[in-house]
């Protein structure tokens, strides 16, 4: 499996991420796949 380059993130990003989570509409790991991330870096 091909490894990703590094990617890095504003705050702002990350707040919303954050506040997508917390909302409680969907799932942390529907919230990851929608941000291409992974749970665990979320």
């Amino acid at each position: 499996m091909a490894r990703r380059k590094r990617r890095s993130f504003s705050a702002e990003f990350k707040a919303e991420a954050v506040r997508l989570c917390q909302v409680g509409d969907r799932s942390i790991a529907k919230v990851a796949k929608d941000l291409d991330l992974t749970e665990t870096a979320l």
